[in-house]
């Protein structure tokens, strides 16, 4: 068997009915979104089959963790687990959770603080991003630097695949950045976000999470993880809380390295990625990141069956 990577998914890959008909059909999945319900104060399940209830930022995050959540719980009640995890913002959140780096209930309270701080950031400083198709990095960075000098704050962001990044900033400032990306004949898509995520301007309440954070009772993984920051795999040091309790609000405030995370983990031998979650965006990423990886995504009752069926679960 070829050595396995797990991939959570992020925010913006919700979708209205996310996670309803594994409610319907496994208890696993039913409880966590009862258990989710009631330590929350919502109804998860009402939230999940809303698209008006999704938009809502910290809706979104709660439901992308506990169906993401959910999903790894009922392969590892059959017996189909990891040799690596890594996840993509909010998904390596969830991975914190499934690697049992913090419980499920640590993990709620977490992306709930958050949630909260990005939102008060948002609020604070108006801020946008653009998904950047067709350039390099050098180019985007290069543009970025430029108007940051002359019109305010934007940066390269997100480094998801070859020549697909995403641009973070004040809104004036990114929008721009865009202007000048498509007067240069490449795609600017503005994307549905409430804010300037993953660049200086989320770090507004970073001590006030840093607080929260000092709170949790972080162990080490069970799982070997992969950094957003680095682009490589994790190395806590002698003291795993200190360094999330540092590392949780960076990863807020800097730009997500996927792609050198999906290079990394294919470097060390893994050639097989699932990805867990509503959405096959970061399966399209490692398609164009990994020539020869194979990949799959779960995110309901069809996509789980036929991954247990890859593995010879019987059902």
């Amino acid at each position: 068997m070829e050595k396995i990577a797990f991939l959570f998914t992020g925010q913006g890959a919700q979708k209205e009915g996310m996670g309803i008909d594994l409610c319907e059909k496994y208890d696993t999945m039913k409880n966590i979104f009862e258990e989710t319900s009631e330590k929350l104060k919502i109804n998860l399940a009402n939230i999940c089959s809303s698209e008006e209830e999704l938009k809502k930022t910290n809706n979104a995050q709660i439901a992308i963790f506990a169906v993401s959540y959910g999903i790894y719980k009922l392969l590892e009640k059959n017996n189909i687990k990891p040799n690596c995890m890594a996840g993509f913002s909010l998904g390596e959140i969830t991975s914190f959770a499934a690697s049992e780096m913090l419980t499920f209930e640590e993990t709620l309270n977490l992306i709930e603080a958050r949630g909260n701080a990005m939102q008060k950031a948002c609020e604070k400083t108006p801020g946008a991003m653009y998904g950047i198709i067709g350039a390099e990095d050098q180019i985007v960075e290069e543009i970025c630097e430029h108007i940051s000098k002359t019109n305010g704050y934007v940066i390269a962001t997100n480094y998801n695949c070859p020549k697909q990044i995403a641009i973070s900033g004040e809104l004036k400032a990114v929008e721009k950045a865009a202007e000048i990306f498509q007067e240069k004949n490449f795609k600017a898509i503005k994307l549905n976000v409430a804010g300037a995520y993953h660049s200086k301007l989320m770090g507004y309440k970073k001590d006030e999470l840093a607080d929260f954070l000092k709170s949790l009772n972080f162990k080490m993984p069970k799982t070997e993880l992969y950094s957003n920051l680095s682009g490589k795999k994790f190395e806590y040091g002698e003291d795993i809380k200190s360094f999330m309790v540092e590392y949780i609000p960076k990863q807020m405030e800097n730009p997500v390295k996927f792609k050198y995370e999906i290079n990394n983990i294919e470097s060390s031998g893994c050639n097989e990625f699932i990805e867990i979650g509503a959405g096959r965006v970061l399966s399209g990423f490692v398609k164009k990141i990994c020539e020869n990886a194979k990949f799959t995504n779960i995110q309901n009752n069809d996509s789980l069956k036929s991954v247990l069926e890859l593995f010879h679960v019987k059902q």
